[in-house]
């Protein structure tokens, strides 16, 4: 699956693809550029309308990413998976010691692929998802905690 880096402007496509994972316009405007000039995109599609989407910035020791987002109909057919193995092997190239995600404890989904990609568990962010305008339901759950996973980079992780 081809993974590009994406330099331009975001347009309305984007955002509509990275609210369906944070449904904070104002969380995604502060991370992503050119609010965040040091926040990198990378795209999987057509570069003004993707299927799949992140946004990764880098943080002491290592790289968060801050969205990952694939169409609904697109889902399932391992785009997500190739964005993040593509984060983690620039971040072990350019030396990094880990890559973090973050997702609501909620999103059992998400948490199961994330572990079966090498994350584990790293933490909880108590009360999260709370600062938001709107609730957040996620499979029929409130959205209250954020649960912080983190890839080890180094060889004998």
């Amino acid at each position: 699956m081809d993974v590009s880096e994406y330099h331009d402007a975001l347009n309305r496509n984007h955002f509509d693809l990275l609210l369906e994972a944070d449904p904070s316009l104002d969380m995604v405007l502060a991370y992503t550029p050119p609010q965040l000039a040091a926040a990198e995109v990378f795209i999987i599609g057509k570069a003004k309308d993707p299927y799949a989407m992140c946004v990764v910035i880098p943080i002491k020791g290592g790289f968060e990413i801050k969205n990952i987002a694939t169409k609904t109909i697109m889902r399932r057919q391992g785009m997500a998976s190739a964005l993040i193995s593509h984060v983690a092997e620039l971040a072990r190239s350019r030396g990094a010691e880990f890559v973090e995600i973050g997702t609501a404890s909620v999103s059992h989904d998400q948490i199961r692929l994330y572990q079966k990609l090498g994350f584990k568990r790293d933490g909880i962010l108590r009360d999260f998802f709370l600062r938001y305008p709107e609730p957040i339901i996620e499979n029929g759950q409130l959205a209250r905690d954020m649960v912080m996973l983190r890839m080890n980079l180094s060889p004998s992780s």
